[in-house]
């Protein structure tokens, strides 16, 4: 909060909302940053490039079936993995969703929004970053009762879609996202993750 300064409120609250709304914004600004740089080192460690990491990535495009990733420089990488990238939605030059999957079947989304909350803030305009969870096995926190495990939820780790109370016992408990979701596989054809 700002510091009240001795003027009064003649013209009334207008200059300290104003004040107000400004320092908000510049602390979930911070937040969001905070947010993404610690996605992209999960991103790092989960789905790694070849070269390079996903924090100085400028843009990602589909090249026929790999995803490469660029840089300021003009560089480029591809993944270490190239099997990992499984799907996209948009085109292949302006992807807005790249789906990833990992060793044991769960997926990942990076969903890229330029005129996003977050997307509008980031390098590579990277608006969310979306794991696929069934719950089963988290010991420090619980899937809530209504989002009962098993099934499959994404975890949204930078839009905050995903909601963490604590139940009765004081354990934190997550309530993530249940959906349906399509894609464009790598090879064209439909990918559709339940």
């Amino acid at each position: 909060m700002t510091a009240l300064t001795a003027q009064p409120f003649e013209s009334g609250f207008d200059n300290f909302i104003e004040e107000e709304a400004t320092l908000i914004h510049s602390l979930n600004t911070a937040r969001i940053r905070q947010m993404m740089a610690y996605s992209k080192r999960f991103l790092d460690e989960a789905i790694p490039l070849k070269r390079g990491s996903h924090k100085d990535v400028k843009s990602y495009i589909v090249y026929y079936q790999h995803l490469l990733a660029f840089f300021d420089d003009g560089s480029q990488s591809g993944l270490q993995d190239p099997q990992q990238f499984v799907a996209f939605s948009g085109s292949k030059e302006k992807p807005e969703s790249l789906v990833f999957k990992n060793d044991q079947g769960f997926h990942v989304e990076l969903i890229i929004n330029p005129r996003g909350k977050r997307g509008c803030i980031d390098h590579a305009h990277i608006d969310d970053i979306q794991v696929e969870t069934t719950g089963a096995e988290m010991q420090r926190v619980s899937i809530a009762a209504n989002d009962a495990t098993g099934h499959h939820h994404w975890f949204s780790m930078v839009r905050g879609d995903s909601h963490i109370t604590m139940n009765t016992e004081g354990k934190p408990e997550i309530h993530c996202i249940h959906k349906a979701k399509d894609f464009r596989a790598k090879d064209g054809s439909d990918y559709h993750i339940d």
